[in-house]
C-alpha cells in the first residue's frame, strides 16, 4: 500500500499542509496512521482530498461535506445527495455554561493533534492553557479553538492571542451598551421582564441569536475592513 508524509500528501493532492490538518479538526478527514512518531497517510486520504475538493467546487460548504462523509453510504453518490444549488443550514452550536474547561493531558493532546510540539509553549505563554494541578485549564475553549483554525490557515499563536484580547475588550465594551439600550427600551420596545430576568430564562436563545447576528456580522465586517486595507495599500 502507498505510504505518504504529510508534505508527500500536500505535493500530491494540491492542498497545503495546514489545511490538511484543519480538515482533521474538522472531521472531513480521517486521522493519518503512525510509523513511530511520524504521520502516515494512504490513498484513501488522497482520494478523501480530491472528493473534498470536487465537492467544494460545486458549492458545498465544509459542515456539509462532513455531513456527507459521515453518512457513509455505500449505495448513495454524495453528488445526488447534496445540489449545491440549495442553501445548506448551519449544524447547531452547543455550548457549555461557562467557558473554561479542565482537560487531561490525553484529552488535550487530543484536541491539539499533531500541532502540539508546534504550539503548546505558545498557548501557555498566551494562556490560552494553564497549569491545573496534573490536568490543564482552558480559560476559554472557543478562543482556544479559533486560536487553532487561524493557526491551520498561517496565523501564528502569539498573533491570535493580541486578536483575542482585542476582540475580548471591544465585544465586552459592545454588551455593555446593549444592556444599557434594553435597560433604556423598557416598557416601550422592549415589553420582557427585565433584561436580567429573561436572560437568565432564555439563555440559549439570546445565545443562539448572539452567535447567529454576532459572529455573521464580524466575519462581515472583516472582509470589509480587509478590502478597504487593501485598496489603501494599493494607491
Amino acid at each position: 500500500m502507498p505510504r505518504y508524509s504529510r508534505a508527500q500528501l500536500a505535493d500530491l493532492s494540491g492542498v497545503p499542509a495546514r489545511t490538511i490538518r484543519y480538515y482533521h479538526s474538522l472531521g472531513v478527514l480521517p486521522k493519518p496512521g503512525r510509523a513511530g512518531k511520524e504521520a502516515v497517510y494512504g490513498d484513501e486520504h488522497l482520494n478523501r482530498l480530491r472528493d473534498i475538493a470536487a465537492m467544494q467546487a460545486r458549492g458545498l460548504r465544509l459542515d456539509a461535506i462532513r455531513e456527507v462523509f459521515a453518512a457513509e453510504s455505500a449505495s448513495t453518490d454524495w453528488r445526488a445527495v447534496f445540489d449545491p444549488r440549495q442553501p445548506v443550514a448551519d449544524p447547531p452550536m452547543v455550548m457549555s455554561d461557562e467557558q473554561a474547561v479542565v482537560m487531561s493531558d490525553d484529552e488535550l493532546t487530543e484536541l491539539l493533534g499533531d500541532r502540539r510540539v508546534e504550539v503548546f509553549d505558545d498557548l501557555l505563554a498566551a494562556q490560552y492553557v494553564e497549569p491545573h494541578g496534573e490536568d490543564w485549564r482552558i480559560p476559554d475553549l472557543p478562543m482556544l479553538k479559533g486560536a487553532l483554525i487561524l493557526y491551520d490557515t498561517g496565523t501564528d499563536i502569539t498573533l491570535a492571542g493580541a486578536l483575542r484580547k482585542l476582540i475580548r475588550t471591544h465585544i465586552a465594551e459592545l454588551a455593555d451598551e446593549i444592556a444599557r439600550t434594553f435597560r433604556d427600551a423598557a416598557a416601550t420596545s422592549y415589553g420582557g421582564e427585565g433584561i436580567g430576568t429573561d436572560l437568565m430564562r432564555f439563555r440559549d436563545r439570546f445565545r443562539a441569536a448572539a452567535w447567529e447576528v454576532g459572529g455573521a456580522t464580524l466575519a462581515d465586517e472583516i472582509e470589509r475592513a480587509v478590502r478597504e486595507v487593501d485598496a489603501e495599500a494599493d494607491r
